[in-house]
Order: structure tokens, then sequence, then C-alpha cells
């Protein structure tokens, strides 16, 4: 919920929906109390406050998919293999995958989010130019698929 909450924060122009799913979610949980508290010390309220899983309804063939890992993106374009999905850090002219702090500490958490801002700050011309240009993306939506730890049940924590 980090990037979500931080593109929401940075993007400036017409409204978009932005969302964040995990590809799998056993159950719906709170947000971590540490991403919030990083969130807050930088100005950044929450606008979800427990994770979703995403459900076949929630992706068209026009819909931009932002992933945090490259894991990630092979996963989503596997199961919806008509959307548009790219790795955040790709966008941002960067090749490495955002480090997920899951069971670390306020500094990791606060690492993540420095990441994922400097991407997201860095990424947004390039997302402006993909829905300026892109007719086959609806610019009114714009995921962003959540950290996933590699974990036997491959649940959805953050």
């Amino acid at each position: 919920m980090i990037a979500e909450n931080v593109f929401i924060a940075r993007y400036e122009g017409e409204p978009l929906y932005v969302a964040s799913r995990g590809i799998v979610v056993l159950f719906e949980e709170p947000c971590n109390p540490k991403a919030e508290a990083v969130l807050a010390k930088h100005g950044i309220g929450m606008v979800r406050t427990t994770s979703m899983e995403i459900r076949n309804g929630d992706i068209t063939d026009s819909t931009l998919v932002i992933t945090l890992k490259e894991r990630d993106r092979v996963r989503f374009i596997t199961r919806f293999p008509y959307a548009t999905a790219f790795k955040l850090a790709t966008l941002a002219g960067e090749e490495r995958d955002v480090t997920d702090p899951y069971g670390g500490t306020e500094a990791d958490y606060e690492k993540c989010f420095e990441d994922i801002d400097r991407m997201i700050v860095e990424a947004i011309p390039a997302i402006r130019q993909m829905l300026e240009s892109n007719d086959d993306i609806d610019s009114s939506q714009l995921f962003e698929q959540e950290i996933m730890e590699d974990r036997k049940d491959d649940s959805f924590r953050m």
C-alpha cells in the first residue's frame, strides 16, 4: 500500500483510478503499522487501510499495471495476458526490484518508501507519455500490484 499512497500523493494531472492489489491474498488484513508510520512521517495519508486481492473483473485490456518486482510482473501477465504491465523500476530507468520490508524494522520500511518515492517521481513522465500516446490504456485505471514476499503460502503481507 506504500506505492499506491505515494503515487496518489505525487501524481498531478488528470484524475486516475489508482489501486493496490495482491495476486494472492488469503485474507484481508490491515496495513502494517510501520508502513503507516513511515507514510505519516512524510505527510502522506492512507487512502485504503486493508489488503485486497485482485479480481478478474479489476483488469481489462486497457488497464496499466505497475509492479514492484519482475517476478510479480511475470505472474501478473501470466494471469492477465491482455493487460499492459511494467515494473516500476524499469519505468524509472532502473533494473532492480523494490526490496520487501515485511518483517523488518521501521528503518527497512523507510528505505522501501524512499526507493518507491524516488522511482515514482522518476517514472511519472514515462507513465504520462504512455497514457497520452496509447489509446489502448484507459487513463482512469492504474494498478500497482503489492509487494509479495516469497513464502510457501505465497500470501500477501505489507
